[in-house]
């Protein structure tokens, strides 16, 4: 073999080994490192809010659906959107929301399309005031879920106002709407304290995802 052959195989071969050597998690930089973190964090997260959102969809549409607790099924979905808000703030909380509403009317739990709306908008804005206002706290979660579990409680009041005729808003407060608010209140812990220990985990300091 030439001499020139020999080097030419020589050097190919160095240049493989340093390729081989750029793949391997302890020569990657900081940099591509800290890159490939937040790629798989939001695959992981995305993984996890869809079986939140399978398994609470399930949940309500099924054992709460026998169980009827105070007379109604509680809405999980909407202190559900309210978690992953304030977990993964306004952008997520909002597509979650809107996935939610749409996942919850497919299974015929709700025929309201302004779900989606409710549903966005309380996923939205309860992750852009958590950053911008309010600290994350049990009190703070309370809060919202009284708020939007009573913005829900209108807006029930005033579809079936429009939707069906001669309604008497007595009887439709104190057998179907007060006890789906009461119900839903009391339930909501549920779906914050799962979807908060779910996604805790996306959130520790970068010092110690990179190591």
């Amino acid at each position: 073999m030439k001499k020139r052959d020999k080097i030419l195989m020589k050097s190919e071969t160095v240049i493989s080994e340093k390729e081989i050597d750029l793949h391997r998690p302890e020569t990657r930089s900081l940099r591509q490192r800290i890159k490939a973190i937040i790629d798989a964090d939001i695959a992981g997260r995305f993984v996890v809010c869809v079986l939140l959102l399978v398994f609470f969809a399930l949940l309500q549409t099924t054992v709460f659906a026998r169980f009827r607790p105070f007379g109604a099924i509680p809405d999980l979905m909407l202190p559900l959107c309210l978690a992953v808000g304030m977990t993964e703030r306004g952008r997520w909380g909002a597509i979650f929301g809107i996935a939610a509403a749409f996942v919850i009317e497919s299974l015929g739990a709700a025929t309201v399309s302004v779900l989606a709306v409710l549903y966005m908008l309380a996923g939205y804005l309860a992750g852009c005031l958590t950053v911008e206002m309010f600290r994350d706290t049990p009190a703070t979660r309370a809060a919202y879920t009284l708020v939007a579990c009573g913005l829900h409680m209108l807006t029930t009041l005033f579809v079936l106002y429009v939707t069906v005729e001669g309604i008497h808003f007595g009887d439709a407060m104190l057998k179907s709407v007060l006890p789906e608010f009461v119900a839903s209140v009391v339930f909501a812990p549920i779906p914050h304290v799962v979807a908060w220990l779910a996604l805790k985990g996306f959130h520790k300091p970068r010092e110690e995802k990179v190591q």
